[in-house]
């Protein structure tokens, strides 16, 4: 949507115009997509990284971020919460094995948000209903927590 493919009205409702450019994303978990959404990324200039990359913290994430710190006025984190492992997210729909842990994104964000004074929003998306026990709720507060660790980290540093 944010790049032009999809659902333009929402979009532009959002204020989205003109919609980013492909080398402005970076997607990283990426998991679950059908056939013509996996042509869509095939044949667009968007950058992945994967679960591996992001559970572990790799030298390509943070290459990725020293790109977009480059190119972007603002970083924005967003989460759809089907990248969790699904453990966390027992009663979503599109919950898909060996994702990371609301722990290993925690940390992630809080480096990604010490490291990088342009990094300014993080959003969730999809957050399971119901959700039994709290799981995933408990798992969206981890990682707005390790977010909130990241930027008090970057503030004491002024």
């Amino acid at each position: 949507m944010a790049t032009g493919r999809a659902l333009e009205r929402m979009r532009l409702d959002a204020h989205l115009d003109p919609p980013l450019s492909d080398r402005t994303v970076v997607m990283g978990g990426v998991r679950l997509v059908d056939p013509l959404e996996q042509h869509l990324l095939d044949q667009s200039g968007i950058e992945q990284l994967t679960v591996d990359d992001l559970r572990n913290m790799t030298p390509a994430v943070f290459a990725q971020l020293d790109r977009l710190n480059r190119i972007v006025d603002k970083i924005y984190v967003h989460i759809d919460m089907d990248v969790l492992d699904p453990r966390e997210v027992m009663a979503h729909q599109n919950k898909v094995p060996n994702g990371p842990s609301s722990e290993q994104l925690a940390a992630l964000f809080e480096q990604i948000f010490s490291r990088y004074p342009k990094a300014s929003a993080i959003g969730f998306a999809t957050i399971p209903s119901p959700d039994e026990g709290g799981l995933a709720i408990a798992g969206v507060n981890r990682m707005i927590q390790g977010a909130v660790r990241g930027v008090k980290a970057r503030e004491a540093r002024r």
